[in-house]
């Protein structure tokens, strides 16, 4: 499905056209754009800027403007064949490679305009606040330093090829649940630091870029026509680029038109700006202008009207694109923990098992608009046979179905209390399944899309109950697909619960359902309470499937891990758009399959294949711990490379990795979801590892944390500072002192003066190296100035006194370090 069908059909009428080119012949950068922009502008009349700011590109074709075709583009192309699927963002960061992001940058940009594209969709660098995100995956980890080097680095590569970027989502967008109205309360301290600090990188890089306003309410006003934020982005940020809204977000067009939206026209209901609606005084003369001057600067600046693009290819992806997915893979994947050396797998080893999800089962990407199509690919298992060729016998057993909707429970398992095949159903008006029923019957099965019985209200609920007698004994899998809020309880045991806005979001290929498992005798019948209400689904939609697997695939496996060599154990998470964790744990029986497994092999390696960290109740059981994201049609080879020892594991981690659920931001209702539609940052800027500084908590792996198959060293560190330049500057001495040759990641915190400290250190440098065995090599790390300042009664203050520069193997791992006085 292609991005543009979400407009209104002028509108889409309109990306379609591609019109000739203006002025000279080169694409014009900062002032030059301006003053063509002005030129053109000058002999445009108020109708023809209303219908630039209002997408109505048919109307401008004869003034040689081209419309803007665009596509969702933070890994890749969404919603198109023969393009390249690279790793998500979140791995794209956990790569820690500005170089690496640039040249990822280059690539979507080019296969975007070969594919007839002027204006790509990405990158995202928002930020990671709490585990239960189902959008992390398309986050770029918690540190804004981080995301913001990557995305400006991926910005620019874009913009390289003729095309505008998109930055999103501005700002503040942390949750799912309740994304279109939830009003984030944040402090301006964490607004200016944390969540718009990427985008101050981004636009510092890439001025003539576009931002997107993103969903949520921001202090009580949508971000679509906020004009706090909008002041932000480009009086503070320093934009000359349009801005323009997510896709439905906001409420009211003219409203956004007004605060400072450029392209009003992509927001809900584009159909119903009718033409004479933004002239006329609705909105300021200046500020239709603006707009309309915006959008044509971003336009020059890019080469959009001097470069047209060109007739849509069928293929785009190049061999060159393809190893750069691998290669960004393998740079990706974090090795968390290798207890005995247990990798790399040794050149000894005669027989592996793979068990769980690694064939076509394994996820590459996240659903929703992050979602990229990797064509022919090449999966693990297939990656591993081929790397371990005829000298080690590969077996794979399934072990588990991961993280998939079940079929349904039949009839013949299922009972009501007077013996009928099924359960009783009883309908209710409202959400919480009590008061006069609307319907009471017997239902064979719960599997619907629609409402099951004629009557029911807009919001209504249900409840089933009756017994359910198993056939096998043993663990038994259950899952919900619910469109809303749907609980499952068996002998009075809760086994799945939670809420899903809707089965699947349309882009992508994943369902989204809620998982749980409990041991059943065969022939012993349980009680089964079922409850339901389409209260929390995407409105005037409803859906429920109830679905088992009452045989396990674990027995299966635990023969194959006991007659091999090696275990490794793919694992896996769902995550996507329009959807949160309700969870910490691995969805289903995962952590049953990888106990059980560990228990029949002492070389038991967890791959785990999800968007961000998971509980790891088995970690003392295993040998060894691989994070792979979704890696894109690199995932496979990646894996094989870095189980082989071919690749050393590159990545570290973006995001911090909590002990349980009860650590991290955002872990009382009133911090996530949120209470009567309002969440409250109340954490301020201590987001991350910050917060777990902060707080004095131990997290299961801190950012930036990961392992390589060799050591390194870091010598003393020697700091300077530039006054005038404004700058500090660090040289620090690499040693890798193993074996063999690996990667570092090199990464400096600063401590600010205790008067600007509102939380312990911040990441303010990085930089990634690769060292043969005995090598060295001398690094020097520059830090801005504006990097160290603190955002205080509206303006940016470097506090004066005693700063503390430290290099770092992680935010809990410090080698080395350096005071300076800074003035």
């Amino acid at each position: 499905m292609n991005r543009r069908t979400f407009l209104s059909a002028a509108a889409f009428t309109a990306l379609a056209a591609c019109a000739a080119p203006v002025g000279s012949a080169h694409a014009a950068p900062g002032s030059a754009a301006q003053d063509r922009a002005d030129a053109l502008l000058a002999r445009i009349t108020d109708a023809e800027k209303e219908a630039l700011v209002r997408c109505d590109f048919a109307a401008l074709a004869h003034l040689g403007i081209p419309a803007l075709t665009m596509a969702d583009a933070s890994a890749g192309l969404r919603g198109e064949t023969g393009v390249t699927a690279f790793p998500v963002p979140v791995a794209q960061a956990a790569a820690f490679d500005e170089d690496l992001a640039g040249r990822i940058g280059e690539a979507i940009g080019a296969e975007g305009r070969g594919k007839g594209y002027n204006n790509l969709l990405g990158p995202t660098v928002d930020l990671i606040r709490t585990w239960h995100f189902g959008r992390q995956a398309e986050a770029m980890g918690e540190d804004p330093l981080l995301a913001g080097q990557l995305g400006a680095a991926l910005t620019v590569g874009i913009q390289s090829q003729y095309v505008t970027a998109t930055v999103k989502h501005f700002a503040a967008y942390t949750q799912e649940t309740n994304r279109f109205f939830t009003d984030t309360r944040v402090g301006d301290r964490a607004l200016h630091e944390v969540y718009e600090a990427p985008f101050r990188r981004v636009i510092a890089a890439a001025p003539t870029t576009s931002v997107m306003m993103a969903y949520p309410k921001i202090n009580g006003t949508f971000a679509t026509r906020n004009p706090a934020l909008f002041d932000d982005v480009k009086t503070g940020l320093g934009l000359q680029g349009y801005t323009v809204p997510d896709f439905w977000a906001g409420d009211d067009q003219v409203a956004a038109a007004r605060a400072g939206m450029d392209l009003a026209g992509l927001g809900p209901g584009a159909v119903q700006i009718p033409a004479g609606a933004l002239t006329g005084g609705s909105i300021p003369a200046a500020r239709l202008d603006d707009a309309a001057r915006r959008v044509l600067v971003t336009m020059f600046a890019n080469g959009l009207i001097d470069h047209p693009v060109p007739a849509p290819a069928d293929e785009v992806s190049t061999r060159e694109h393809k190893d750069l997915a691998h290669e960004a893979a393998v740079a990706s994947t974090v090795l968390l923990t290798n207890r005995s050396s247990a990798l790399p797998l040794p050149n000894t080893l005669r027989s592996l098992a793979v068990i769980g999800p690694a064939g076509t089962d394994t996820f590459t990407g996240v659903s929703g608009s992050t979602y990229v199509d990797p064509g022919t690919w090449t999966t693990p298992l297939q990656a591993i046979r081929a790397r371990a060729g005829t000298a080690v016998k590969v077996t794979h057993a399934q072990g588990t179905r991961g993280d998939l909707a079940l079929p349904p429970v039949p009839s013949a398992v299922l009972r009501t209390t007077t013996g009928a095949a099924g359960l009783t159903v009883t309908y209710y008006a409202g959400s919480d399944a009590t008061g006069t029923p609307v319907a009471t019957r017997t239902e064979a099965t719960i599997d619907f899309t629609a409402p099951p019985v004629g009557n029911l209200p807009q919001v209504w609920s249900a409840k089933w109950t009756g017994t359910l007698t198993p056939t096998t004994t043993g663990l038994h899998r259950f899952s919900l697909l619910p469109a809303g809020t749907a609980s499952l309880g068996i002998d009075g045991r809760t086994v799945a619960s939670g809420t899903r806005q809707m089965r699947r979001f349309f882009l992508g290929p994943y369902d989204y359902p809620l998982q749980g498992t409990v041991e059943l005798t065969a022939g012993r019948a349980v009680s089964v309470e079922l409850t339901y209400t389409n209260a929390t689904a995407e409105t005037g939609t409803c859906g429920l499937t109830l679905g088992w697997q009452p045989d396990s695939l674990i027995p299966e496996a635990v023969t194959a891990a006991r007659a091999a060599d090696a275990a490794v154990v793919f694992v896996n998470r769902v995550a996507g758009e329009a959807m949160d964790h309700d969870r910490l744990e691995l969805p289903g029986d995962q952590n049953h399959l990888i106990t059980a497994v560990a228990a029949a092999n002492p070389r038991t390696v967890v791959v785990l294949n999800t968007d961000g960290p998971v509980a790891t109740p088995w970690l003392d059981d295993v040998e060894a711990v691989v994070q792979a994201w979704y890696g894109g049609r690199g995932t496979g080879t990646a894996l094989a490379a870095v189980l082989f020892g071919d690749s050393d594991p590159a990545g570290r981690l973006p995001v911090t990795f909590p002990v349980d659920a009860t650590q991290g931001p955002g872990t009382t209702p009133a911090t996530y979801p949120g209470i009567n539609g309002t969440v409250a940052h109340t954490e301020g800027t201590a987001v991350g590892y910050r917060f777990y500084d902060m707080m004095r908590q131990e997290p299961r792996f801190p950012f930036g944390h990961g392992l390589s198959y060799t050591t390194f060293a870091h010598g003393s560190v020697e700091a300077t500072y530039d006054r005038a330049a404004e700058t500090v500057t660090l040289a620090v001495t690499v040693t890798n002192t193993g074996r063999r040759p690996g990667t570092d990641v090199v990464q400096v915190y600063a401590t600010l003066p205790g008067a600007a400290a509102a939380e312990q250190r911040r990441l303010v440098a990085f930089r990634k190296v690769t060292l043969p065995p005995a090598g060295s090599r001398r690094l020097r790390l520059t830090i801005r100035a504006q990097d160290l300042t603190v955002w205080s009664s509206g303006t940016w203050t470097l506090v004066p006194g005693t700063y503390t520069f430290a290099t770092a193997r992680s935010s809990r791992s410090i080698t080395a370090g350096r005071t300076l006085k800074l003035a």
